[in-house]
């Protein structure tokens, strides 16, 4: 395969792959994302059959979803001030669902806490097993 002259040494990846990426992240399809950022669709799967091309599209992936999930951590106290707001509704059904889901939401969170404690006893217990 001839190497386009703008390859970039550090990602092994030419500037124009570079430039789709953000493409296929965003795109319903492939297709869509060839057509959207105007690549040939052969020229797509050609490259997605290169290692490091899909390497690169994965750790952008994994960049969005951390930046997703550090935004909803963010909000997550806005929205539970929220919540402990309705408490205090006129509506007495507002109120109700207010109640349950803070309830709730409090149950699951004592469970996953009561669960990762237990995995890690379970993993100590293990590792003294078969490390020792």
């Amino acid at each position: 395969m001839i190497q386009n002259k703008t390859q970039t040494k550090k990602a092994g990846l030419t500037a124009r792959q570079l430039r789709f990426i953000p493409f296929i992240l965003s795109a319903a399809s492939i297709e869509a994302a060839a057509k959207e950022a105007k690549v040939g669709r052969a020229t797509v799967y050609r490259w997605l059959k290169e290692k490091h091309f899909r390497e690169k599209i994965e750790q952008k992936r994994q960049e969005l979803f951390t930046e997703g999930l550090s935004r909803l951590k963010a909000a997550t106290d806005k929205a539970a001030q929220k919540m402990i707001e309705l408490l205090d509704s006129k509506n007495d059904n507002t109120r109700r669902l207010a109640a349950k889901d803070i309830l709730s939401f409090a149950l699951k969170a004592i469970e996953a806490q009561d669960l990762e404690e237990r995995i890690e006893r379970i993993e100590e217990i293990l590792e003294k097993r078969f490390i020792s």
